[in-house]
């Protein structure tokens, strides 16, 4: 139902949108410009244009914006995939709307479009802060292209990025100081203004005063740095009011620890441990620059959390038995996801899969979760690359899914581990009849 209203919600500012826009151009003082000549119409689908841009970006900035009263319906992976379909698709808005206006003003003026587009940069209020703005703009969302991206420091891409919100504020005193959609109409105006207020106050509120508000009510810190595996490190974090910190096994955090090399960057970490409202555990495997100093992080050193976030929780689990299928690292939120749904009554089985067993992590604290509920845990460690394990061999393909897990009708899955290895899974699960409604997984691509 919330997501439904929510729908509804932005369903609802797009018909505003249309309906201020069709009134101002169908009264236009120089006609009907949607039903009149070709240069009026030019001008009037490229304000539009212009219009929705910048809605989806104020829509982009609430994808993005950590706002829980949107992240908690949909989960902060789905918007963050829709964040990416959306930004591309900006692109053509955003360059619809130069070009229709800028052709349209040159028929009417009866110049050249180069030359309507100099006049534009020279005497128009604010066209020029806007067209660098759109260039900033575009080289924002070009960076984000995986094939460019992965070549790229995360700080580097992650500057090029902030370069998105002043980009917003060059683009900004344009639409409103030449925008004849709003120069004409003040209730238009009005309402604009409106949703940069709402959108901005959102975001200020959940990305910067909450997570500071929680630091000084929790006073968290790191209590201890404790190694899982050659790789792989668990950060303990304690603070005032634990219990008060509400948190749900299977999400994540925004972690900023403050500290030197560490206070610029905020990353997502899974709770690795049963919230018992004391401490909290992340675990964290060695995959980049940032991740391979986390063993340096003394205890003592403050940290700043965001969140928690996500909807990887038992809350989706609706059936009597729940198959939690891990790859890796993945085994972080399987982990305390795993005895919240034992503790509720429900059976469980993890399938855990890696390279060697000396990459398996937890596996002493498996084996005690195993033996403390007995008859109700089965686990299943699943090695590819090593010839004297006595278990489960290879990789995790349709036939041995089918073999581990042979009657699937009543059970609800949970996967974790890299992007493709879930979605294969979640292939082979759908092709072996499971409903795409109980296979349940997120992709940190924040």
């Amino acid at each position: 139902m919330k997501k439904a209203g929510l729908l509804i919600l932005l369903a609802a500012q797009l018909v505003i949108i249309l309906a201020f826009w069709a009134w101002n151009h169908v009264n236009h003082t120089m006609g009907n410009q949607l039903a009149g000549e070709a240069v009026g119409q030019l001008l009037a689908y490229g304000r539009l244009a212009g219009l929705l841009a910048a809605f989806a970006i104020l829509l982009q900035l609430i994808l993005m914006g950590r706002v829980k009263w949107v992240e908690s319906v949909f989960g902060l992976d789905r918007l963050s995939r829709l964040h990416h379909i959306l930004g591309f698709s900006l692109v053509v808005l955003l360059v619809l709307h130069p070009v229709l206006v800028t052709i349209g003003h040159a028929k009417q003026a009866d110049t050249g479009i180069f030359a309507q587009f100099i006049d534009f940069c020279r005497n128009w209020e604010d066209v020029l802060a806007a067209a660098v703005g759109l260039g900033l703009m575009i080289f924002a969302i070009i960076a984000s292209i995986a094939i460019i991206r992965k070549h790229l420091r995360y700080e580097t891409w992650h500057i090029i990025h902030m370069t998105f919100y002043i980009s917003i504020a060059l683009a900004f005193g344009h639409q409103l100081a030449v925008g004849s959609d709003f120069t004409g109409n003040r209730y238009f105006a009005g309402y604009w203004y409106f949703l940069y207020i709402f959108t901005f106050g959102n975001l200020i509120y959940y990305r910067l005063i909450r997570p500071l508000w929680k630091f000084k009510k929790h006073r968290f810190v790191v209590s201890g740095i404790v190694p899982e595996s050659a790789d792989v490190t668990s950060v303990h974090i304690e603070g005032r009011e634990m219990a008060s910190f509400r948190i749900n096994a299977g999400q994540f955090m925004m972690l900023r620890f403050m500290t030197k090399g560490f206070r610029w960057q905020s990353h997502p970490f899974s709770m690795s441990c049963l919230p018992d409202g004391r401490h909290l555990r992340v675990t964290i495997k060695q995959l980049g620059d940032f991740t391979r100093q986390i063993p340096d992080i003394k205890p003592g050193t403050p940290v700043i959390i965001d969140g928690p976030h996500g909807a990887f929780t038992a809350r989706q689990c609706h059936s009597l038995s729940a198959v939690m299928i891990a790859g890796g690292i993945g085994i972080t939120p399987i982990r305390s996801l795993s005895e919240e749904l034992l503790n509720a009554g429900r059976n469980v089985h993890i399938i855990y899969s890696n390279r060697n067993r000396a990459s398996i992590v937890f596996r002493k604290e498996l084996d005690e979760l195993a033996a403390a509920f007995a008859g109700r845990l089965k686990l299943t460690h699943v090695i590819s690359e090593e010839p004297s394990w006595e278990g489960e061999h290879g990789r995790l393909d349709r036939d041995k899914i089918a073999r581990l897990v042979p009657d699937t009708s009543d059970c609800d899955f949970y996967l974790c581990g890299p992007p493709p290895m879930m979605m294969s899974m979640r292939s082979i699960l759908l092709k072996l009849g499971v409903r795409s409604g109980k296979i349940h997984f997120e992709r940190f691509s924040l």
